[in-house]
């Protein structure tokens, strides 16, 4: 698994989106864009809880770290599945899921993810982060076939200046090319 995060945080705006045709009826998932704010193109949708609404909300009331999770597929022809995610620091990230499942008396009695890890880290390591995805991006042909990182970083830029297109959108685009 391959995680890269952008090193300058990025002022997002999310809107809610018309639902028509992308939620199943009746659905309580709420479709949301996002965007680089000042611009129009969206950078990134997604059908999301209305918790992770409201958390995403709060969180993009300032510049954010954002980082892209993805497996590199072993063939350098297949489409790159990735998702994009806010990258926190862990006592944050634990901050933000525990008021999130606020409703979930389970979770007291689970006990800490982290236990396994051990100690805190050291000195002059950098700091523990986790990446809280939120939306999927995929890219159905790779540009930099020799370098996963680059291709990782590519994708996240071109996404944030808004010039990607939804999945469906560009696969229908490439078959009607191929006829």
């Amino acid at each position: 698994m391959h995680v890269y995060l952008r090193d300058e945080p990025v002022d997002l705006e999310m809107q809610e989106i018309d639902a028509e045709g992308l939620a199943p009826e009746g659905s309580e998932l709420v479709p949301v864009a996002f965007r680089v704010r000042g611009n129009e193109s969206p950078s990134f949708r997604a059908l999301l809880p209305p918790e992770t609404v409201g958390v995403l909300r709060e969180a993009l009331q300032e510049p954010v770290t954002l980082g892209m999770l993805a497996e590199e597929p072993e063939d350098p022809e297949a489409e790159i599945h990735a998702v994009v995610g806010l990258a926190v620091p862990v006592g944050e990230a634990q901050e933000m899921e525990e008021d999130e499942s606020a409703g979930e008396p389970w979770r007291a009695s689970a006990g800490s993810g982290e236990a396994w890890r051990g100690e805190e880290a050291e000195e002059g390591e950098p700091p523990r982060t986790a990446l809280l995805a939120f939306a999927p991006l995929v890219r159905l042909q790779r540009r930099f076939p020799l370098d996963f990182g680059e291709e990782l970083a590519d994708l996240l830029e071109s996404a944030l200046a808004g010039i990607t297109r939804p999945a469906l959108e560009a696969r229908v685009d490439r078959m009607l090319g191929d006829l």
